[in-house]
Formats: structure tokens, C-alpha cells, sequence
């Protein structure tokens, strides 16, 4: 039995992309024999009781920021550096974005165990300042002493790339590991819309610019007030509520769109799944563009004809033809025209959703996934590491 520690202090919580990923951890569990240990920060909220879960105290995993520049200082809890000892490998969180995740690559390193670390954001980066400089070299160190990288995607390497970290070494770390899908969770309901002839399209989001919901709205406002027997539903909360709300309002739609908060994720199933059409128009900004699109594939996952931008990481999500609808970012006559005409065919749109559904069983599957991390970490263990020294 091989024993993982998760070193994922301070970027861990339920309600998140990591609650997705924990089912692929308790595949690992229950099909391959893996015994997986978490460790978290006090403050994080996480629970899961597939795992063992230790948490620790802020001060035991906080490192200085400016201090990091030039050395990164070990583990000082005693507890903590014998679980890292005790384990057969680390898997930490991107050292580009956290700096524990160095302090995690560090301490693997130093207890001579392979590591790696899992990075799902692609949005180009361009940083030449000279804190940058700094902190580049103890970040290409911590990559060097890395025995893999775990990407949802094949553009995380671009911004790697970006920032002027990728070679030929480095690049051959990575696993393009994708996101999972809970396919049995995740399954085709029965329509509303069979009771009450309510077509039901559904959004999904926080309620943020980057998002376009304001351009879901545009686009469906002639519809929802040509046709008696169409709704939007929004779920999703953020800055941008008290907006759409107004502009809902003003365009005398309060009937017709539907705000609901956030539910628990177990829930969003059924939801999903009862609706008709599903719409996520995420748009492309300087510092932020869809990294992978999770709630896409949970709905495509229940069968739901999905109409999508390219933004970010979606075409490599998405990518084979007519298992969901592309349309361009921000353009507003494009979208409507692909909605209204997915509204007006049931049958296309049961075609859509079927060949969606088949399309995430067999790229997003839990067991599919797993099946991958699993090669992956046996591949990284039979390699093992050579101690070069710490960071």
C-alpha cells in the first residue's frame, strides 16, 4: 500500500474545484489500495471523511514572502516532518501561485520523496520586476527537484512558458490529468419542462464580468419576451447581482428570469439535470479566462445540450465535434441565434445532450481519471528522486 500525503495548506475548501478532484483520491483509495493523508490549514474549511485529515496551525506553514527570496526554511514541527518522512509521495499545490507549495517541494526533497504539485491556471502572465527576478530562481530550483507536474490542460504550459519556466525538462513533468466529472451523480434527469412547457435554460456562475452574464442577458431578452414558455435561471452570486437584477427589472423580465443562490454541490445534480439548455459564456479578459470549465462537463455530464465560448482551456475541454456549441466571445447575435435554435428543436437538442453525456464518460469519468493518476504516481515512484540538495 502506497501512502500519499496531500500538503494543500491554504488552498484547500468544500464547494470547490478541489471537492471535484477529492473523488479521484478516493478511487485511488478504494480501487488501487492508496492511503492518502490531507493536510490542512486550521483556518481552511475542508472535510471529507474518505480521508485522513490533519490540520495544522498557521504559524507551523507561513512563510515569509520577502525571506523566501532567498531561503526557503524547512518544516520546524516535528509531527509534520515525520508524516513527510512516513509517506511514499507528496502532492503539493503550484509553487508559482502558493509559496507553500516551495515549502512542500522543499520538505519532500529533503525527506528524499518524489513530489508533485497540481497547477490548473492559464492566463498569460508577463512579470520581468525585479521581485520576479528573485523569486524565479528559487522557483525553477523547486520545478528541477520536482518529480511531476498534474495540469488540467495543455494551455497551463503556455503560461509556464509565459513565464519564461519551460524547457525541455520541465515540460517533460507534465500530465495533461483534465478535470473529473461525477458521472454518477451527474446523469440525465427528467425535464420540467415535460410538466409545465417552461423551456428552462440555465447559467451556472459566479456573478462576475468575467463570466458575460451581462451578454447572456442580451442576447436572451428578445427571446424571453417573444416566447410565453421560456426561462432563464441564474444560480450563482457575486458583485454583479444587484446589476442584473436592475437590468432585469428594467427590461419588465422580473417573470421570466429566475435568481437563485448558490446550492450545495451535491444538489446542483438534480438542478442540472432538470433543465432544458445550459449556457456559459465565459469571456477572456487580461488577467483572468476559463481554465478548464468544470460546471460545463458536470452539465454535459447530465446531458444537457451546452452552448460555451472558447475562452481559455474550454476547446481542449471540449473537443470533439457537436457534443456541445462553440460561439465566439461577446457576440451577442451569434449567441442568441444558437440558443434560439437549440430552443426550437427537441430533438436536436436530446441528440446534443446524448452525445455530450458519452463524450464526458469517456474523457472525465472518475475511474477514467484515476486510472491516469495512477500511472502517473507509479511512474514518478519507480523513477524515484535523486536528493540534490534543498532549495
Amino acid at each position: 500500500m502506497s501512502h500519499l500525503l496531500f500538503f494543500r495548506v491554504g488552498a484547500i475548501a468544500n464547494e470547490s474545484a478541489f471537492e471535484a478532484m477529492s473523488l479521484i483520491y478516493q478511487c485511488l483509495q478504494e480501487k488501487y489500495g492508496y492511503q492518502i493523508t490531507i493536510v490542512k490549514s486550521e483556518h481552511d474549511n475542508y472535510q471529507n471523511e474518505a480521508f485522513k485529515i490533519v490540520s495544522i496551525s498557521e504559524k507551523a506553514w507561513k512563510v515569509n514572502k520577502y525571506l523566501s527570496l532567498f531561503l526557503m526554511p524547512g518544516l520546524q514541527d516535528s509531527s509534520l516532518k515525520r508524516m513527510f518522512a512516513e509517506a511514499d509521495g507528496i502532492v503539493t499545490v503550484d509553487p508559482t501561485v502558493y509559496s507553500q507549495g516551495l515549502l512542500g517541494i522543499n520538505e519532500a526533497q529533503r525527506a528524499g520523496k518524489p513530489v508533485w504539485f497540481d497547477t490548473s491556471i492559464t492566463v498569460p502572465e508577463t512579470r520581468r520586476d525585479l521581485m520576479w527576478k528573485l523569486q524565479r530562481r528559487g522557483i525553477l530550483k523547486a520545478l528541477a527537484q520536482t518529480t511531476g507536474i498534474i495540469a488540467t490542460g495543455p494551455k497551463c504550459l503556455e503560461r509556464f512558458r509565459d513565464l519564461d519556466l519551460l524547457d525541455e525538462a520541465i515540460a517533460s513533468k507534465f500530465t495533461i490529468m483534465g478535470h473529473p466529472a461525477d458521472t454518477q451523480r451527474f446523469v440525465p434527469q427528467p425535464k420540467l419542462s415535460a410538466q409545465d412547457g417552461i423551456l428552462r435554460v440555465l447559467v451556472v456562475s459566479r456573478l462576475v464580468t468575467e463570466k458575460g452574464l451581462l451578454y447572456i442577458l442580451e442576447a436572451m431578452t428578445p427571446l424571453l419576451r417573444e416566447r410565453n414558455n421560456l426561462q432563464l435561471q441564474l444560480i450563482g452570486t457575486g458583485p454583479l447581482k444587484s446589476l442584473l437584477s436592475r437590468e432585469v427589472s428594467e427590461r419588465a423580465l422580473e417573470d421570466k428570469v429566475l435568481f437563485r443562490n448558490p446550492v450545495p454541490h451535491a444538489q446542483l445534480a438534480e438542478i442540472i439535470g432538470s433543465a432544458d439548455l445550459f449556457v456559459s459564456h465565459a469571456v477572456s479578459t487580461s488577467g483572468w479566462e476559463e481554465y478548464f470549465g468544470a460546471c460545463n462537463i458536470e452539465a454535459m455530464s447530465c446531458g444537457l445540450p451546452c452552448v460555451l465560448t472558447s475562452s481559455g482551456g474550454t476547446p481542449y475541454t471540449v473537443r470533439e465535434k457537436e457534443v456541445a456549441v462553440m460561439v465566439e466571445d461577446r457576440h451577442i447575435i451569434q449567441l442568441r441565434t444558437v440558443i434560439a435554435q437549440l430552443l426550437d428543436s427537441e430533438s436536436e437538442r436530446l441528440e446534443m445532450g446524448q452525445r455530450a453525456r458519452n463524450y464526458v464518460e469517456r474523457y472525465y469519468a472518475v475511474a477514467t481519471i484515476a486510472e491516469k493518476y495512477h500511472r502517473m504516481l507509479q511512474r514518478g515512484m519507480a523513477l524515484g528522486i535523486t536528493r540534490t540538495g534543498s532549495i
